[in-house]
């Protein structure tokens, strides 16, 4: 299933490759993945009787954030600017996977059900995002640019359905089991759910 999410999404932003379309579908992924990393360490933190750790969660955010930002700004820079700004943003791109590691390495828990849903919500998480940054079309020269017709459209609804399926499955960890569905991701803002007395989700 990782494997055919990263593939999707991989055509989908080669499809894309002369626009700056691949921006707002890079900002929606993040958007989705930086919650549910943070999700991580709360389930991590559950599971061992913990506080979340508040100072990655914040690293998470910022650098996520961060990536937004410079993908934005690249997208606008001048052919002769752009090579220095690649290489900022593949930089903020590697610190944001490194957070994912990082994550992975510190939301190690002694239930086995439990350890199970952290790595394959994990691998999820890091399996998407590397799909797109590592084809962020800018980043590549002219000449190297392809372009797809009829490549599979790609939806948050892809990350996030498959994302909650693996967040509610039952553990056995009752503490873990209660928790989870509250941290259920969705496409919608807030706001947006409001406004339609919960048709949007």
């Amino acid at each position: 299933m990782k494997k055919t999410c990263v593939f999707a999404l991989s055509l989908v932003i080669l499809c894309t490759g002369c626009s700056t379309a691949w921006v707002s579908t890079l900002d929606s992924i993040l958007a989705a993945a930086g919650p549910a990393l943070i999700n991580i360490l709360q389930i991590a933190a559950i599971a061992n009787g913990r506080p979340v750790n508040a100072e990655l969660a914040a690293k998470v955010n910022a650098d996520a954030a961060l990536i937004k930002t410079l993908a934005g700004d690249f997208a606008k820079t001048s052919a002769a600017s752009g090579p220095g700004a690649c290489q900022q943003l593949q930089s903020a791109i590697g610190a944001y996977q490194a957070d994912q590691q990082l994550v992975l390495q510190l939301a190690q828990v002694s239930d086995p059900n439990t350890q199970t849903k952290i790595t394959l919500l994990a691998n999820l998480v890091a399996g998407t995002v590397q799909a797109i940054t590592a084809v962020i079309p800018s980043c590549q020269s002219a000449s190297s640019k392809q372009s797809f017709e009829a490549a599979p459209p790609y939806s948050v609804s892809t990350f996030t359905d498959h994302y909650n399926s693996l967040l509610i499955a039952h553990t056995g960890n009752i503490a873990v089991d209660a928790a989870t569905p509250k941290l259920k991701l969705f496409r919608h803002s807030k706001l947006a759910r409001s406004m339609t007395l919960g048709f949007l989700q």
